[in-house]
Order: C-alpha cells, then structure tokens, then sequence
C-alpha cells in the first residue's frame, strides 16, 4: 500500500480528529478513504447525469414523453426541472 502526505489546515485537521474521535472512522486514514469513496461516487454519478445530457440532446423527448414524465413526477411530488 502507498502513503501520501497532505496538507490540511488546523481546522480541517480538528473536524476530520472530531469525526474520529466522535467513533464515525477508525482513523484519520479510513476517514481520508471514506471521503475519496464519496468523491469517486459524485463523480460517476456527474458522469452518468452528462451522458443523460448529451443523449437528451441529440434525442429530445417527444411531447406525449414529455407529458408522461411530467404526470409521474406529479403523482411522485417532484418537480420537473
């Protein structure tokens, strides 16, 4: 396994120091881990949001698909963005 060294300010370093000390990680290195874990899933998940994107682009929803969705989100209670 690999080390690295990071700099963190005093503040930064007393949150993560509370978050381990609080029992929410067992160290600072598995905090560090569960916090790249975090940014590898925003990633993917900004990955997948463009490809929905870029595929809505080149293939638009037709008006009876736009209508479908947007009767669902109502019945779900979500806003249609």
């Amino acid at each position: 396994m690999s080390q690295i060294a990071v700099r963190l300010s005093d503040e930064e370093l007393s949150r993560l120091d509370s978050a381990v000390a609080a029992g929410s990680f067992r160290s600072r290195a598995d905090a560090v881990r569960a916090g790249i874990r975090l940014l590898e899933g925003e990633l993917f998940e900004a990955r997948v949001a463009e490809s929905y994107r870029a595929a809505y682009a080149t293939a638009p929803l037709t008006a009876d698909e736009q209508r479908t969705l947007e009767a669902a989100a109502a019945l779900a209670g979500d806003a249609i963005v």
